[in-house]
């Protein structure tokens, strides 16, 4: 009997990703947020753009702070650096900081490390996703990746279905706009 494996799948997951996530962690959950920062990375003009993607494994109240796209998210906010408020940028327990491959429409390791003042996007995704069927993503865009020079929150909606993770629901907005009704996808 063959086992019919999807394109999916086969993308490996960076190895430095793979070596810090524990058991907890679904690895085909961080291949679709790769996969749909990726999607997202593709149409912009940077010459050069990099991923600090992490863990996150303390968020604002989840239970209490909702995100009603898709049928519903538990709002991805963090308690910020140290700060103790709620609506802050989430805290990564470990990051990864990765290079976007135009050719491949991927993320790779940078051939060195990036200096100051890079184009980049922030990615906090949340631990003990192999638990759960679904998962709220914060992404934090620089200001350069945008036309208006602002930086940018986007939230993305993920669902496990029998076929695997997939972006339901994707939300953004402009440092000092309000949040943008929410689009299912």
């Amino acid at each position: 009997m063959t086992d019919m494996v999807s394109e999916k799948t086969l993308d490996p997951l960076p190895p430095p990703i793979a070596e810090k996530l524990n058991s907890d962690g679904d690895p085909e959950l961080w291949r679709e947020v790769l996969r749909a920062a990726a999607e997202d990375a593709s149409v912009l003009k940077c010459p050069s753009l990099y991923v600090i993607v992490g863990c996150c494994s303390h968020w604002s109240r989840p239970h209490q702070n909702r995100w009603t796209a898709a049928g519903g998210f538990a709002l991805p906010l963090g308690y910020g650096d140290g700060e103790g408020y709620v609506g802050a940028l989430p805290n990564l327990d470990w990051s990864v900081i990765l290079e976007f491959d135009r050719v491949h429409c991927g993320w790779v390791l940078p051939p060195r490390p990036p200096g100051k003042g890079l184009d980049s996007v922030r990615l906090a995704i949340p631990s003990r996703t192999a638990r759960h069927r679904q998962a709220a993503v914060h992404a934090i865009w620089s200001p350069r990746t945008s036309e208006t020079r602002q930086k940018r929150t986007v939230y993305y909606g993920f669902r496990k279905t029998d076929g695997g993770w997939r972006l339901v629901a994707r939300v953004q907005r402009g440092e000092g706009e309000p949040i943008r009704p929410a689009t299912a996808l």
